[in-house]
């Protein structure tokens, strides 16, 4: 499992977001919490890098 923390996740909107986008870019979250992915499996570098520009606007 590969836990990923993200800054700014004030709502269950913000989670719901965050799941769409890890939907959208084939990413299978376990747990999705304000502040913390549990992700099912390790990503690698190039999918970390794409969920960072997702998320960052």
């Amino acid at each position: 499992m590969n836990t990923i923390f993200i800054k700014n996740m004030v709502c269950d909107r913000c989670i719901m977001v965050v799941q769409n986008e890890l939907e959208k870019l084939g990413l299978d979250a376990k747990n999705i919490k304000l502040g913390e992915v549990i992700l099912s499996k390790e990503i690698t570098s190039l999918e970390k890098e794409n969920l960072s520009k997702t998320l960052e606007p």
